[in-house]
């Protein structure tokens, strides 16, 4: 069974006042973190029925789950949409027990059972990590942002002077043959750089004084657009389980209606 949740988050309206959802979704590690609360083993509610504890993933259950950060949610741009795609029912009320500011509603879901055939036509959302890993592409490495090595999971980039959407779209459509669909059109709705950063193991800290954060940075590319199902049994293990890398922070995650 799959769930479907919908997570309306307070980004704030005054910039002189503490903004908590708006600084959440500035992390991308961060928003996976409190999302992965959702999912408590059951003798973690027992032990803190009210989520005080500090966060630790042993007390989860390590399961997948898929999210967006979607675009504003209004005109106001006050507001900004989660979508989830889990496995597990999730438990909202307890993973934000003790962060009650970042949403700006209650969270909604549902189950999510979609009924779809070969060769049916669909309308589709997706953000990706457009990410390749050999050498004779000209890519840079997704973290550093410096020229990378062969076999290392590089950024997708470009030659100067050549168009960004025809790039992602070419990697896009080699992605489509892999996963039983094809792309009638597409459209990059947006090009830009997801950031996140982590504390580093205790082993990383080797000495006092040293950064003690892991900082992340991905290629984040939003398209829309329409597909046609060509495979259905490899297009339902892909809209289950995501397209792409970097699926844990918030890429691959399809949303898809028929046309």
């Amino acid at each position: 069974m799959i769930y479907l949740s919908n997570l309306l988050v307070d980004t704030g309206s005054d910039p002189d006042r503490v903004r908590p959802g708006r600084l959440w979704i500035g992390n991308v590690y961060n928003i996976h973190r409190r999302l992965s609360m959702a999912f408590p083993r059951y003798d973690t509610l027992l032990s803190d029925p009210n989520c005080l504890n500090p966060f630790d993933p042993s007390k989860l259950e390590n399961r997948p789950f898929l999210f967006r950060l979607d675009n504003l949610a209004d005109s106001s741009g006050q507001r900004a949409m989660i979508i989830v795609q889990s496995s597990l029912e999730p438990n909202w009320a307890w993973a934000f027990h003790n962060a009650p500011d970042f949403l700006a509603a209650p969270p909604q879901y549902k189950v999510y059972d979609p009924c779809f055939g070969e060769h049916d036509l669909l309308r589709f959302r997706i953000r990706l990590n457009p990410t390749v890993k050999s050498s004779i592409h000209y890519c840079l490495d997704s973290r550093t942002g410096e020229p990378g090595k062969h076999g290392k999971r590089l950024a997708l980039t470009w030659p100067e002077g050549t168009s960004p959407e025809s790039a992602v779209t070419e990697w896009f459509e080699r992605k489509a043959e892999q996963n039983g669909f094809r792309i009638i059109d597409s459209k990059l709705q947006n090009l830009s750089w997801v950031y996140g950063s982590k504390l580093k193991s205790p082993d990383d800290q080797i000495k006092k004084g040293e950064v003690l954060h892991h900082g992340m940075r991905f290629r984040s590319a939003l398209l829309e657009g329409h597909l046609e199902i060509i495979d259905l049994e490899s297009f339902m293990i892909c809209l289950n389980n995501g397209l792409g890398s970097a699926k844990s922070m918030g890429f691959g995650l399809f949303s898809v209606v028929k046309t």
